[in-house]
């Protein structure tokens, strides 16, 4: 019976997904806006796609027969970690644009390059000489150069992950739908990224000590980074509003929205907002509130953004607390949980509720509504500076 050979298929496997990593690359600079994080994460994609070419070609005769691709993925490694902490950084608060303080995550690449230069400044006939002996240059594989690799690969991943904690803390708890989608892929992709080096760092070490049962982690973690790259591939196609992001003032945005009386607008917003309470109802949309109106949404969009100072989600929520505010002031209330309240004035949770009741008071509403009681009841039990019952 004639057995597979698993090392030719695992190569199929990531050739395959090169080529379509770059023909997907190609297909979306075309049709795509090419904002920072899009630009380093297609550039991601490739370097990690090539990668794991040369990690699944990694003998002899493919390297006799091109010789200066030979250490090539040492400087790769290099540029992996800077990579993903940028588009961390771009996907987080950065900015869609490029800055010139990003040029300092390429001193690595830089440095890898000047360590590596001897190597590469070599011909082609004194690279096959000496790769000729590739069981014993391919100790070098696990030297000094790719440990160091590995560790600031790993410092550069746990800097991204902090980077999306701190970000993630700054939410609002009604934050937009695009950057809630935002958080759960980068807490998706740098997770994966995490498992990923870990399975690489039991293959490096696994290799490089010998030891039995692990030493193949080496070439076949790759495999599931061929697959991540499928799956970033997908999400670029289907959800590139995660990936681009326009960049611009308030002024430049609206500058052709043909909104002739803006004022206006805001003054019927408000008395519509005041006499038909539309806040109430916890399903109301940015969409659905401009329909009410009989307005554009992007009009809406302006008029609450110029004239209120905050977002359609403060805007709203900002009615919604003041209607909590006078439940919790009504005696007649009192009966009722603080949550239930505001479930009535129309938040649709209680971490939404205390976010936006914290944001708009400075208080919670506990104890916002023992403060109220309090400077109530103290004009009428006050006798002798003390209150009543004291």
């Amino acid at each position: 019976m004639q057995t597979v050979d698993t090392s030719l298929l695992f190569r199929y496997f990531v050739v395959a997904g090169l080529i379509n990593t770059a023909v997907a690359v190609v297909l979306l600079l075309v049709r795509r806006r090419r904002s920072a994080p899009f630009l380093l994460l297609l550039a991601l994609m490739m370097l990690v796609s090539f990668q794991a070419l040369l990690n699944a070609f990694d003998h002899r005769a493919f390297f006799l027969a091109f010789p200066h691709l030979s250490r090539v993925s040492w400087l790769n490694l290099s540029l992996f970690g800077p990579l993903v902490y940028l588009l961390t950084r771009k996907m987080t608060g950065d900015g869609p644009r490029f800055y010139l303080r990003d040029a300092w995550h390429g001193i690595p690449f830089l440095v890898a390059l000047g360590v590596l230069s001897p190597w590469f400044f070599q011909s082609a006939d004194a690279k096959r000489q000496q790769l000729m002996d590739f069981e014993g240059l391919s100790k070098l594989d696990f030297g000094w150069m790719n440990q160091v690799n590995l560790c600031m690969i790993s410092v550069y991943l746990l800097a991204a992950v902090y980077r999306m904690i701190s970000w993630k803390r700054t939410l609002p708890a009604d934050a937009p739908p695009q950057q809630a989608l935002r958080l759960r892929w980068l807490q998706l992709f740098l997770t994966s990224l995490l498992v990923i080096l870990g399975i690489s760092a039991l293959g490096f070490f696994g290799r490089k000590w010998d030891l039995p049962g692990i030493t193949h982690f080496y070439h076949y973690n790759y495999a599931a980074i061929v697959v991540l790259v499928y799956w970033l591939t997908w999400k670029c196609q289907h959800m590139p509003e995660l990936f681009t992001e326009e960049e611009k003032s308030e002024a430049k945005k609206y500058r052709k929205s043909g909104l002739a009386e803006p004022v206006l607008l805001f003054e019927n917003l408000r008395r519509f907002m005041q006499e038909n309470r539309p806040y109430l109802d916890p399903e109301l949309t940015h969409t659905a509130l401009a329909d009410l109106l009989g307005v554009k949404r992007h009009h809406l969009s302006q008029v609450i953004n110029a004239h209120s100072g905050g977002s359609y989600f403060d805007f709203v929520n900002g009615y919604r607390v003041e209607a909590v505010k006078r439940m919790l002031a009504d005696p007649r209330n009192h009966h009722l949980s603080i949550l239930g309240i505001a479930m009535e004035c129309g938040f649709q949770n209680k971490a939404t509720f205390n976010a936006a009741f914290r944001k708009m008071t400075g208080t919670t509403p506990s104890a916002w509504q023992k403060d109220w009681m309090e400077m109530r009841y103290e004009p009428m039990g006050a006798v002798d500076g003390t209150r009543r019952g004291s």
